[in-house]
Order: structure tokens, then C-alpha cells, then sequence
């Protein structure tokens, strides 16, 4: 038995008895060779007798047309077995040209394969050089991109601080001195310490917390920063500034104005049906003396000087933020020094720097060497610097990582702490509550003005602290230079009564 011609496999009839349709033909050939051998046999045999028995007998007339009929089917069979034969070749010959086709593809594919492999070889001779080279330019591009990135900040702080030193002069902040004590103005009122708002009138202080405010809601927003109790600065239908405790700030709509009508609704209808709590924002104002708004509605007492620390905090907050020292961080006194801190952050800082003439770093992270060098480099390049840092921009960013790290280090005294102590502080040092107001229509006598008097007794006994009364809650055209009722008062018989508390 031959080998296949399409495979080239030698036949095995246990392991491989059929490999291919030549196998399965090779497989057949040996019986039809066998059948054609007994065939021809048959027919030589036949023929043989045919001429035996027509030598000795005449032809057959019923023999002959049955050996016609067994010729016609043997040529039937012939054509048959040519005709398969024929198939088989072509399909023979198609599977070879099938085959020689996909030779010449893979040896095409081989071909190509090489060449890209030896093209692949000598692009490789010089990778690693060319990577070092593209790694060295892309780390040149960084660098240059980095520094024109700091560039950009830093001319972006110089503006920043800028436009709050600009701001804050044409407000009218300025520092006075007089001797060894710093007073600050702005808007021509002067910044009063929070501890003396029991002997001040109401318009004083409402008129220099509106001005605080203001002017720091501009340097806030120069600076690209969101204080931390949000202050919302008088706009229409909103007369007066508040400001909103550190966990209701930036996490409500639109609310109303404290006093209004709006205002007493305590909660909304939200849009899914549920109630939406409003917060109640502390106001930045009084009307009536602190003394008075303290003994006549101890809730709105307690809002304002909430409202006052918050505003105290949001500027020593804003001071850690910008890099500008302000004393102690946990020192009450410090924090509460609303005037020197505001001037510290938008001019006096910057008045320290320029003195200096700084330069600014072009990373942030701290300086490495020795202790000696680290100072040094503290004072010719300060670590931050008024408009580095801010929640607007990507570069020293207040909300990333480092950003969080460095407000975290600020370690203000919380707003309710600060709250507490100055409402302590102002209970310690309130005025004499028994000096009180005597409306005229209640006087016997048809006193015209109100007068002070101190308990029941007469204008001569409160002489001695007449002066403190009067300059704590109020003047009174009656109360004479001594501290007593004046001798031009009319009608005076030596008894008064006074007004029901």
C-alpha cells in the first residue's frame, strides 16, 4: 500500500485506516481490481464455451441476445467506474492545487514574518537609547510646564494680595496710633474690641460689623476661599449681613431674612412632601443696647454674640489660610482682635513682606538642609504667602490632599467656645443693672425728660456712680454735672417711681 498523496502518511489499518478520500480509494481499489479480474475471467470463460458450443452446434438464437445484454451491462459498469474515476482525479487535482496555493501563502507569511523580524531587530539596537532620550525631553517639558505653572500662581497671588490691599484702603481700613496703643478704622468707624460692645451704641456696632463683613466677603472672594461660616451680605429683600453657623454654612437654599414674615415659618414643604429644616442664621446687628437686648431677649442676645464669634473666626481663619501670624492660635484674646487681625491679612502682612522683598518658591514643599538654612530660608522665602493658597484653583489647591493637611494645622479655638467666653466676659463686665430709664409721662410731677435714679433712693445718692449710669445705657438731659437731678428741673419734690421691670 502507497503512501497518501495529500498527506504523505503511511497507512496503518489498526491506527489509521482511513486518512483521506485516496486512502478510502486505495481501500477499494483491491476488491474492484478483483471484481474486474473475475469479470474478464468470466467473460474469456464465456467466450470460450461460446466457441466450444458453436463449433459443435450451430449459434443459439436464445443464447445470443443474453450475452448482448451481459456485454451491454459490463460497458454500462465501465463507464460508470470511468466517470467516478474521473471525479476522483479532478477532486484529486483540486485538493493539490489547494494545496500548493496555501504553500505559497505560508511561505509568503514566512517570508514577511522574517522580514519583520529582522526589521524588528534593528529598530531594537537602539530602544533603549531612544527611551532615555524621550524620557529626558518628556521630564525637560515637565519641569518647564511645572515652573511656568508656579509662574502663573505666583503672579496670580501677587494679584490676589493685590486687589485685597486695594480693596481694603479704598474701604477705609487703616491703622491709628496714638502713643503705644493701635486703634483700626474702617469705613471712618472704628474697629471697637468685642469686650467694649456693652458701653457702645447699637448703630456703632452694627454699622462696623457690616463693614467687617463686607470687606471680607470681597477678600474672600479675591482670595478664591469659602470661609468657613458662610456670611451673607445685604442684598434686596436681605437688609442687613448675617452669617450661618459652621454646620448649617453652604448647605441651604434661599433664606429669609431674620424678622420678617418668611422668617417665622420654622420649616418648608420640599418638592418629595417632606418637611426641609431652614437654618436660622445669626445676625451681625442689634437694635437696643447690648445691656438691654441681654435682659429683654436673652435668645437674639445669645444669637448675636454667636454671630460676632463666628465672624472672628472666619478672620483668624482666613489669616491661617493666607500664612499670616496673628499671635496664638488658641489664645482667646488673639482670636478676638477682629481690627488687627482684618489689617494683618489685607495690608499689614503684605506691608512686612515688601520690607523683606520676598521671592516666591517655586514648589511647596519645605525647605531641606540644616535648622540654620531652614531659617534663613523662612525669611527670604516665606512658606506661604497672601493668595497662594484658595479653593479656586488646581495649584495649592485647599481641597486636595496637601491642602486639607495644612488646614488641619490651623487649630483655631472653635466659634462656640469663643461664643462662651465673651458672653461670660460681657455678663462680668456689664453696667449696674439697677440704673434704670424713668419714662416722663410716669412721673407725678410732669417730669418733661427721663432721669437716672438708683433704687429708691433720692438724685443725691446715686451722685457717686451717676456718671457710670449714664455712660453705659444712655444720656439724660436731667442728670445735672454731679451725677444728680439738675436744680432746672421742674416740679422736683424728692419722690419719683419707677418704671416696672
Amino acid at each position: 500500500m502507497v503512501n497518501c498523496s495529500i498527506c504523505n502518511r503511511p497507512h496503518d489499518a489498526k491506527k489509521l485506516p482511513f486518512l483521506c478520500a485516496v486512502d478510502t480509494r486505495n481501500r477499494l481499489y483491491a476488491g474492484r481490481v478483483d471484481y474486474a479480474q473475475a469479470l474478464i475471467a468470466s467473460e474469456e470463460a464465456e467466450h470460450q464455451v461460446e466457441a466450444a458450443l458453436s463449433s459443435q452446434e450451430g449459434p443459439s438464437t436464445a443464447q445470443k441476445p443474453k450475452s448482448s445484454a451481459h456485454v451491454d451491462r459490463l460497458r454500462t459498469e465501465e463507464a460508470a467506474a470511468r466517470d467516478r474515476t474521473s471525479q476522483i482525479i479532478a477532486q484529486a487535482d483540486q485538493l493539490k492545487s489547494e494545496i500548493d496555493a496555501a504553500r505559497r501563502e505560508i511561505a509568503a507569511k514566512k517570508d514577511a514574518i522574517a522580514r519583520k523580524k529582522s526589521d524588528l531587530a534593528s529598530v531594537s539596537a537602539g530602544t533603549a537609547t531612544r527611551r532615555n532620550r524621550q524620557l529626558e525631553e518628556a521630564e525637560r517639558s515637565m519641569q518647564r510646564l511645572r515652573y511656568k505653572w508656579n509662574r502663573s500662581a505666583d503672579s496670580m497671588a501677587d494679584i490676589r494680595a493685590f486687589l485685597c490691599e486695594g480693596s481694603a484702603r479704598l474701604y477705609g481700613l487703616r491703622q491709628v496710633r496714638k502713643g503705644s496703643v493701635k486703634r483700626y478704622e474702617i469705613g471712618g468707624v472704628e474697629i471697637f474690641d468685642l469686650h467694649a460692645m456693652n458701653s457702645l451704641s447699637p448703630d456703632v456696632i452694627s454699622t462696623s460689623l457690616a463693614h467687617i463683613a463686607h470687606i471680607l466677603v470681597l477678600a474672600a472672594r479675591y482670595l478664591g476661599i469659602r470661609l468657613p461660616a458662610e456670611i451673607t451680605p445685604p442684598h434686596p429683600d436681605y437688609p442687613r449681613p448675617t452669617i450661618f453657623s459652621l454646620a448649617s454654612s453652604y448647605k441651604h437654599g434661599e433664606v429669609p431674612f431674620p424678622g420678617s414674615l418668611a422668617s417665622q415659618i420654622p420649616s418648608v414643604v420640599g418638592d418629595d412632601g417632606e418637611q426641609e429644616h431652614v437654618p436660622r442664621p445669626r445676625p451681625l446687628f442689634i437694635d437696643k443696647p447690648l445691656p438691654t437686648l441681654a435682659r429683654e431677649d436673652p435668645a437674639a442676645y445669645k444669637l448675636f454674640l454667636e454671630g460676632a464669634s463666628l465672624l472672628a473666626y472666619d478672620i483668624a481663619w482666613a489669616c491661617c489660610s493666607q500664612g499670616v501670624s496673628f499671635g496664638d492660635k488658641d489664645s482667646y484674646e488673639d482670636v478676638c482682635n477682629m481690627g488687627q487681625n482684618l489689617w494683618r491679612l489685607l495690608i499689614g502682612d503684605q506691608l512686612h513682606r515688601r520690607s523683606v522683598e520676598p521671592t516666591f518658591r517655586a514648589s511647596l514643599t519645605p525647605p531641606t538642609g540644616s535648622p540654620r538654612d531652614e531659617d534663613r530660608s523662612e525669611i527670604t522665602n516665606p512658606k506661604s504667602t497672601i493668595g497662594r493658597w484658595s479653593h479656586g484653583t488646581l495649584h495649592s489647591f485647599l481641597g486636595g490632599a496637601e491642602g486639607t493637611e495644612f488646614v488641619r494645622n490651623f487649630k483655631i479655638m472653635p466659634p462656640l467656645k469663643l461664643a462662651d467666653r465673651l458672653k461670660k466676659r460681657l455678663s462680668s463686665e456689664a453696667p449696674m443693672l439697677e440704673w434704670e430709664k424713668i419714662e416722663g409721662d410716669e412721673l407725678d410731677d410732669g417730669f418733661d425728660d427721663g432721669v437716672l435714679v438708683r433704687g429708691h433712693g433720692s438724685g443725691g445718692s446715686a451722685a457717686g456712680r451717676g456718671d457710670l449710669g449714664a455712660a453705659s445705657i444712655m444720656t439724660v438731659r436731667a442728670v445735672g454735672s454731679n451725677g444728680g437731678v439738675s436744680d432746672s428741673a421742674k416740679g422736683t419734690s424728692g419722690w419719683t417711681r419707677l418704671k416696672n421691670r
